[in-house]
């Protein structure tokens, strides 16, 4: 996922501007919420989009904080944790108030360094990457929010890690190398007195891959953590733009059944762009299953909802994408509490 989107990064793109449309005063009929004396998204604590700060380079008047407000007014969605991807951005008051998650990569950019956070920047394996500094990166990282002037709320760590170069040898997963990195960021948060939830989102394919799932139930052998350190995420996302409701429910619970206290919360990822080439109708029928998914599985234990990603081609195009946009704002103003 965030391959293709950094490639995108790489485009230059034109926008024009123009005054768009409220969305309808009440929301279609299929996001009608169905009767129940309480409604599933109180449960759900935060809700979002990824690459909050997207266009902050091609676009720098769309900085992070130009475009929450964008999707606050122009959007009319309220969101509560959106995703940024540099320590800088903590700094900026779109974050206050615990409303960011960092992601931090492996492997963006070039050797020479990356626009994004990233612990061994232009890594093509695990090798590459080890030698890069990543163990030493890590706690560098966790030093600078340490300092930030906002501290966030959620980390998403490597994104579809088990696809990830950085962590490959020989187009190979090294075994336990992604949950050994996670020991190192609790290690280094607890050293520097921070307690903050840490969430991936793994491919469809990931997600059926028994090694791999193994891997985010249980904690990795002391002899590579020691047990005072948890080396799974606490948060699980699963990336996916052709869902069934059966086939949501059946992989997520294969991944973090809820009967097992121990499991991850969920995060959704519903798509959120035009990058993925879908039609109006076909985006908003993607986004359906997952509310849809919300009021049909009432017990999923869901804990935040992440857009994929922020496009203002989309979220603040009602009038090319009226059907998309609306479902999005009435999702935003029914799930996120009142700001």
């Amino acid at each position: 996922m965030r391959t293709k989107l950094l490639a995108l990064l790489s485009l230059s793109l034109l926008y024009s501007e123009a005054l768009f449309a409220l969305p309808p005063d009440n929301p279609p009929t299929t996001t009608t919420a169905p009767s129940s004396t309480t409604s599933p998204t109180q449960k759900i604590k935060f809700y979002g989009y990824d690459w909050l700060d997207y266009y902050q380079f091609t676009q720098p008047a769309m900085n992070p904080s130009s475009a929450k407000n964008a999707i606050y007014t122009t959007g009319f969605s309220k969101t509560n944790l959106n995703v940024v991807h540099r320590t800088e951005t903590l700094d900026d008051s779109a974050c206050a108030s615990g409303t960011c998650a960092l992601g931090i990569n492996a492997g963006s950019g070039t050797t020479s360094g990356s626009l994004w956070t990233d612990i061994c920047p232009g890594a093509i394996n695990d090798q590459q990457c080890t030698s890069l500094g990543s163990w030493q990166n890590i706690w560098n990282i966790v030093a600078t929010i340490k300092q930030a002037t906002y501290k966030p709320s959620a980390i998403y760590f490597i994104d579809e890690p088990f696809d990830n170069k950085a962590l490959q040898e020989n187009g190979n997963y090294v075994s336990y190398r992604y949950p050994s990195y996670i020991c190192t960021l609790r290690e280094a948060m607890q050293h520097y007195g921070l307690n903050i939830p840490v969430f991936t989102v793994l491919s469809y394919n990931q997600a059926h891959t028994a090694k791999y799932v193994g891997e985010i139930q249980n904690q990795m052998p002391s002899t590579g953590c020691p047990t005072t350190y948890n080396s799974r995420p606490d948060w699980i996302g699963i990336d996916n733009y052709h869902w069934s409701d059966s086939d949501m429910w059946s992989t997520y619970t294969y991944v973090a059944p809820p009967s097992n206290p121990s499991s991850q919360k969920w995060v959704m990822v519903p798509p959120s762009t035009a990058s993925l080439g879908m039609t109006d109708q076909q985006l908003h029928d993607q986004i359906q299953i997952y509310w849809d998914f919300i009021w049909n599985h009432q017990s999923a234990p869901i804990i935040a909802i992440m857009n994929w990603h922020f496009d203002r081609n989309v979220t603040l195009d009602p009038n090319t994408y009226p059907k998309t946009t609306a479902l999005l704002s009435y999702m935003a103003n029914e799930i996120t509490p009142a700001q």
